[in-house]
């Protein structure tokens, strides 16, 4: 039967670190901690990839090396190192390691429908989304009066979020409103659909809803049915929805570095989460032209455009 090198180092450090806790514990001496090495692979040193890189050092207690995949580069570039676990930051860098087999690959900042459907079992890693049940809060505090939330998705993509969606809003007595759109054409039919019965218009960031087109038709929608739309990123609070709920990069390194620590004492099935720690991000401006007052507390804790 085949062996890795990777098999091999990491039975050879388990057995050195039983024999040094045996050690340990026959002399009274505390228990010394072998290295876990991690490669974070990126391909940019972008201001939100550092920023989860910072996070991961800050949390996982591991050695960490930073590896440059270029174009011209191979999965062989990031082996070569002899990692025991592989961090990849982005969607891109992602799509290129998470073949890789015999050591856990954690994803961070990958586009949510990358890892909608079936993943190895050796993929671990941080959503960009929300968990669901924080979203719908957060708009219950944005819009406290609001019964009905109306969203747009694509099942291929967005499936078994909108089913935690659907879960949570129930458990506050909240409906959600869904319609499936499996083709952007579909999509001005389906607002259409929803105009008049829905309080507030949940945008998620589903490949075949957000397109720059669609963007612009769902809030053309927002304002001529006086719909707020709640989303996730800063740029369409900037172009008119009333709020979000946004991610931090840093924090998410934060989670990838405790899910790498995790694992590093031997834990083998898959640890993937919702993002956490978002922070609002509110239009004061727009809230106020559509008629809604947030309340004060709300807007203390979020970051306003005027």
């Amino acid at each position: 039967m085949h062996i890795s090198s990777i098999h091999i180092r990491t039975r050879i450090r388990n057995f050195l670190l039983a024999s040094a806790a045996l050690v340990a514990f026959a002399v009274g001496c505390p228990v010394p901690a072998l290295s876990f090495e991690v490669s974070i692979v990126k391909n940019a040193d972008l201001k939100p990839y550092q920023d989860v890189i910072r996070g991961i050092r800050d949390s996982c207690g591991c050695d960490v090396q930073e590896v440059m995949l270029r174009e011209e580069d191979t999965t062989e570039t990031v082996l070569r190192k002899s990692p025991d676990a592989v961090v990849a930051i982005g969607t891109s860098v992602f799509r290129r390691v998470r073949a890789m087999k015999g050591l856990p690959v954690i994803y961070t900042m990958v586009i949510p429908s990358e890892i909608a459907g079936p993943l190895a079992p050796n993929i671990s890693g941080v959503s960009m989304d929300v968990n669901p049940s924080d979203s719908i809060k957060s708009m219950r505090e944005v819009f406290p009066r609001a019964k009905r939330i109306g969203l747009l998705y694509d099942p291929r993509f967005s499936a078994a979020l909108v089913d935690n969606a659907e879960e949570a809003a129930a458990a506050v007595g909240i409906e959600l409103v869904t319609k499936q759109a499996h083709d952007q054409r579909e999509i001005p039919g389906l607002l259409n659909e929803l105009g008049g019965k829905i309080d507030i218009l949940w945008m998620l960031p589903d490949p075949t809803v957000i397109t720059p087109a669609m963007v612009d038709y769902i809030l053309h929608f927002s304002f001529e049915n006086n719909v707020p739309l709640f989303t996730f990123s800063p740029k369409y609070v900037e172009m008119g929805a009333v709020a979000a709920l946004v991610v931090d990069s840093y924090d998410i390194g934060v989670q990838a570095g405790e899910i790498v620590k995790t694992l590093s004492t031997g834990r083998r099935d898959a640890i993937r989460v919702y993002a956490q720690k978002p922070r609002f991000m509110i239009n004061t401006k727009v809230a106020a032209k559509m008629g809604f007052k947030i309340s004060d507390n709300v807007v203390k804790r979020a970051n306003t455009i005027e």
